[in-house]
């Protein structure tokens, strides 16, 4: 009945009166944008546009590999740094390929620089520490060396020999727990000490390598310059052997989760850094 009174309504109300007829009225929200929503579009789509532009400047002043200063990579990856914090207050969507390895690039980039100027490349390495945060390191972390840093003159010649021979792969870290280990090649040598029990703490993993070497981990101020706050990896506790007790490793993060470390080896009276090495999610 009340369908038939309707159509019979003259045609030049006839869409006013059905939509009264089939359904209530439709809400506000489902006719007219909500307060400041189109404001707030507009803002999204205006920072947007602004950080792909400085994205694009960042890219244009990336320092050249092989003829650069401290000065540039610490600026460069400074401003990196910056352009992370403005995306991530911004809408949170991953990290532009090009930001979360700008870090990493130039850390590798100064690896290929130690021939050329050794003490130039290790002050661009402390400087990109100092840059650094102490990381919510969780999992497991590929690693690689970066450089030997102990002011020997056999550094470079041990350096070539990692190169072509480095049974360290990298990490494993448990945020909750604050531990980690070492994952290593489990290769013949690791497998013939293993029978005779050492290291003591030894787990095997499915994929050919070996959990070795664990350690602690704290926030704590660094060794060479307690103003920069670290992720400090502690091996003084057994099963470790003696010389491992020795070791201390520090952690920041730089700018796309690159974590930048330095090694520690300790003396009759002090700590000496002995190396610096980077650590990856895979």
């Amino acid at each position: 009945m009340v369908g038939s009174a309707c159509s019979a309504l003259p045609t030049r109300i006839t869409i006013t009166v059905s939509d009264l007829c089939r359904a209530p009225a439709p809400r506000a929200a489902e006719v007219r944008e909500a307060p400041g929503q189109r404001s707030t579009t507009i803002a999204i789509e205006l920072s947007k546009a602004k950080i792909a532009a400085r994205l694009a400047a960042m890219r244009e002043r990336e320092p050249d590999p092989f003829h650069t200063s401290s000065d540039e990579v610490e600026a460069f990856v400074a401003s990196a740094g910056e352009l992370q914090e403005a995306i991530g207050a911004t809408d949170g969507e991953p990290l532009p390929h090009s930001l979360r390895e700008a870090a990493a690039r130039q850390v590798r980039f100064v690896r290929a620089r130690l021939e050329g100027d050794r003490q130039e490349a290790i002050e661009t390495l402390s400087r990109l520490f100092r840059l650094g945060k102490p990381p919510q390191a969780d999992g497991r972390y590929e690693g690689e060396l970066v450089a030997l840093s102990t002011g020997l003159l056999s550094d470079p010649f041990f350096e070539w020999l990692t190169r072509l021979y480095l049974p360290w792969l990298g990490k494993t870290m448990d945020a909750a727990a604050w531990r980690g280990d070492n994952v290593f090649t489990d290769n013949a040598w690791s497998k013939a000490t293993g029978i005779i029990g050492w290291p003591g703490y030894r787990i095997p993993n499915e994929d050919g390598t070996v959990r070795v070497f664990p350690f602690r981990t704290s926030i704590t101020g660094g060794i060479e310059e307690p103003a920069v706050r670290v992720l400090r990896l502690d091996y003084s506790d057994l099963p470790n052997p003696l010389p491992v007790r020795r070791i201390v490793d520090e952690l920041v993060e730089l700018p796309g989760g690159y974590l930048l470390g330095k090694a520690h080896m300790r003396g009759l009276r002090e700590f000496r850094r002995v190396a610096f090495f980077g650590l990856y999610k895979a």
